[in-house]
């Protein structure tokens, strides 16, 4: 009989927070699933943005081999929801009130009636008891595939804030919200489970990507300089052949300004005081946006495993359809099974892919690049590998504190090699570009999200 599949996806959690973090905070249900499962301490996520990050779990491919950015969707590859369809899997979704991730999954799933959205953002507005029903067996025809998105460590997307209901914003449940919302989501895990048999489902939990998490509740972006009224003057004054270089001009004048002032207002601070107060999408690819959680527990799992090696988010459906003795996609990917390593039979640890998201809508690709090893990160500009260089040691270095690009040379030249292997993969026009009406909801959500 086939093993019926539970996965969740948890926006924004970070590794260290989901295992490995001195808890101030409840997470009894996570901790018992852990020591049920097989846990990965060196799972990292492709990208720090929603769209790219699921996408490449999805397709089980990088973003360079996809053309799959924050405004462009749709791909030609093959992806594994429609495969688990073919293997006789009924596909469901559950998602909240507006998150945005509906439009992600349309592309991906074109299947309407197992889908659905609830009217609640929130696990404790009513979300949470929306699932409970979802997962209610009699609802449920064998084998299926159900996919659950968690949005609670995100801020809201309709009050802009990190919003704790009233009985678990206290110290008892973590030292700021951040924390509180992990011992929301433990509470609402349990409750799930409790319909869940794990005898006869896999259970896969993981997210999409990381995030920083503010000392302050003042953010990079709340330095940049409003220019409305010199672009009024500007299109007003020169010919409109000069406006595409006057609208470059204004964008790198806008980033000056903008680092200056964040510089000023943050030079008291630590660097890992001000790391937090940035945001993703930006110029930074640390560990705090891309190691994520990744748990696999239930049918076919032996319990009380952590596996050290470093793995990808690409890596994720290969190692489902292993567990659950299933068929591979035919078309080749660059994820793979992990299963050999949870029977260690493998030491493998290979190179991942890393981009940042874009969130302006004339830039179709993300500010940064990058690779990261077992050993090292590297990550630089996408325009040119000599500007805004990375290279940080994260054997002895974990927390990237100190980049060693200019007096590392050498090694920057290695990880160039390897991040150039998989660039010139790159492959932009694999995907079909966004209609006039989809860009404008896609750019509406990010607007929502608080990426704009």
């Amino acid at each position: 009989m086939k093993s019926n599949i539970l996965f969740l996806l948890i926006d924004s959690f970070r590794a260290d927070y989901f295992y490995e973090h001195k808890k101030s905070y409840s997470t009894p249900n996570i901790d018992q699933l852990i020591k049920k499962g097989v846990y990965f301490t060196q799972s990292i996520s492709c990208a720090d943005g929603t769209a790219v990050a699921i996408g490449g779990i999805f397709t089980g491919l990088y973003p360079v081999n996809t053309g799959i950015s924050s405004y462009r969707f749709k791909t030609t590859k093959p992806n594994f929801f429609t495969h688990l369809q073919k293997l006789g899997y009924n596909v469901f979704t559950t998602l909240p009130h507006y998150a945005g991730v509906d439009i992600v999954l349309s592309a991906f799933l074109k299947q309407e009636g197992n889908n659905f959205q609830s009217n609640f953002e929130r696990l404790d507005e009513g979300y949470g008891n929306d699932i409970i029903k979802r997962l209610d067996k009699d609802d449920l025809k064998e084998p299926w595939f159900h996919f659950l998105y968690l949005g609670d460590l995100h801020m809201s997307n309709v009050t802009k804030t990190m919003d704790i209901p009233k009985r678990f914003d206290s110290e008892k449940f973590g030292e700021n919200k951040f924390e509180r919302s992990i011992s929301l989501l433990d509470y609402w895990l349990g409750k799930f489970l409790e319909k869940i048999d794990l005898k006869s489902t896999l259970v896969i939990i993981t997210a999409d990507h990381g995030d920083y998490i503010p000392i302050t509740n003042k953010r990079d972006q709340d330095y940049i300089p409003e220019f409305t009224k010199t672009v009024s003057v500007t299109k007003k004054v020169l010919p409109k052949f000069l406006w595409p270089t006057a609208k470059k001009f204004g964008k790198r004048t806008r980033t000056r300004i903008q680092e200056k002032r964040f510089d000023d207002a943050t030079k008291n601070l630590t660097e890992l005081e001000k790391r937090s107060l940035r945001t993703r999408a930006g110029w930074y690819l640390f560990d705090d946006l891309v190691r994520t959680p990744l748990l696999f527990c239930g049918n076919n799992i032996t319990g009380g495993k952590s596996i050290k090696n470093q793995v990808g988010s690409v890596d994720i459906f290969p190692t489902i359809l292993d567990l659950a003795g299933l068929a591979q996609m035919d078309e080749e990917i660059d994820g793979e099974s992990l299963v050999s390593l949870l029977k260690d039979e493998s030491s493998r640890s290979n190179p991942i892919y890393l981009e940042t998201a874009s969130v302006v809508k004339d830039e179709m690709l993300g500010k940064m690049v990058g690779v990261r090893t077992s050993e090292y990160k590297y990550f630089r500009s996408r325009k040119s590998p000599k500007e805004r260089v990375h290279l940080y040691d994260l054997k002895n270095d974990p927390l990237e504190e100190n980049n060693l690009a200019k007096i590392n040379t050498e090694i920057v030249k290695n990880m160039e090699l390897i991040l150039s292997n998989f660039l010139v993969k790159l492959n932009v026009n694999a995907s079909e570009e966004l209609s006039d009406e989809e860009s404008r909801i896609v750019e509406s959500e990010l607007k929502r999200l608080g990426y704009m």
